[in-house]
């Protein structure tokens, strides 16, 4: 198997980047790595990869860079020679079968998008996050992609989303639910009541809305809502975490807990981050472009690179592009669109 990888995006890139490769390259030696950065940094590191006796890699080399002042929707015409559009480069071309990258949400899913193409009958792209909990997990979907959406838009997301949790996360029959403000069928705003009916229709495992407050309690393996929401949720579960850590750290020092009684607490606080921790899981799989293309977080260390490696390789192994198509051309939903 042949992943690519972006070196030179992500908040802790290059080095997070490479040290996470080596460390999947170790651990797979029959698979083989493309690093495409520039020039002078994949060199650097060299040295690196031969203390360790690895030679399952390929250096790419591409020297232009991307800051913020940078339209992210045009790279693949103004900064063709970047590492981000080069690896994808590397997927049309058919020469890696999967690409991870810690870049730019938005310079990822266009880049995507343009080069590789949506798979056929999709209508919009979505970005589907795996958010843990304390007795599994569930796939949020869209956390980003898209700000506005239509009913047909969501009943696809549904679709996708099936397909990624039911063959990587190995749940058969998949719950799926609508991220709403209540339960009852008729609650919410127009995108909302009309998604309500799609799924209703189409999907035999809709369990009907679910509000906020009941996410993290095992009650749906899918939970479906636009982008912009999504975008909210995933950020607000993320720092409300940290959050409570940290407040409770803070508690249990002002009320001067035993210095005897508080190591017994840190397994407990260590348990908790792992748990919701983006390192533990990787990154998330473009749903919707035409080749794999695994999201990293942005702050990702060479932990959470290592994990999207893992995650490319088994969406590679589990056909993950077929299985969409499979689950579109199962149904026959051109009437409602």
């Amino acid at each position: 198997m042949k992943i690519a990888i972006d070196v030179m995006n992500g908040d802790k890139s290059p080095s997070s980047n490479i040290n996470g490769a080596v460390k999947y390259l170790i651990k797979n030696s029959e698979d083989y790595v493309y690093l495409v950065g520039q020039k002078s940094i994949l060199e650097s590191y060299k040295k690196t990869f031969k203390s360790k006796s690895i030679n399952n890699f390929k250096f790419i080399y591409a020297e232009d860079t991307i800051s913020n002042k940078d339209s992210m929707t045009r790279l693949f015409k103004k900064k063709p020679d970047c590492s981000l559009i080069k690896a994808i480069q590397l997927l049309k071309d058919n020469e890696v079968e999967a690409v991870v990258s810690a870049g730019n949400t938005a310079a990822l899913l266009s880049s995507s998008l343009i080069m590789l193409g949506k798979i056929e009958k999709i209508r919009r792209p979505a970005l589907g996050a795996f958010i843990p909990t304390e007795k599994g997990g569930f796939v949020l979907c869209d956390v980003g992609a898209n700000s506005d959406n239509k009913p047909i838009h969501l009943l696809q997301f549904s679709l996708m989303a099936t397909a990624y949790i039911k063959y990587l996360e190995n749940i058969k029959k998949p719950k799926i639910a609508l991220l709403n403000i209540g339960e009852e069928n008729n609650k919410g705003n127009h995108l909302s009541v009309d998604t309500y009916k799609l799924l209703d229709k189409y999907c035999d495992n809709f369990i009907g809305n679910l509000e906020a407050r009941y996410l993290l309690e095992n009650k749906a393996d899918i939970v479906i809502c636009d982008g912009f929401t999504g975008n909210i949720v995933l950020k607000l579960i993320e720092g409300t975490i940290n959050k409570m850590i940290q407040w409770t750290k803070k508690s249990i020092n002002q009320h001067s807990v035993s210095k005897l009684a508080q190591p017994l607490l840190y397994p407990v606080f260590k348990d908790i981050k792992k748990n919701f921790d983006y390192e533990e899981h990787g990154g998330a799989p473009l749903l919707g472009v035409n080749g794999i293309v695994i999201k990293c977080h942005g702050s990702s260390n060479d932990k959470a690179i290592f994990n999207g490696l893992l995650h490319a390789k088994k969406c590679v192994e589990n056909n993950f592009i077929s299985k969409i198509k499979e689950s579109l051309n199962s149904l026959n939903i051109e009437e409602d669109s």
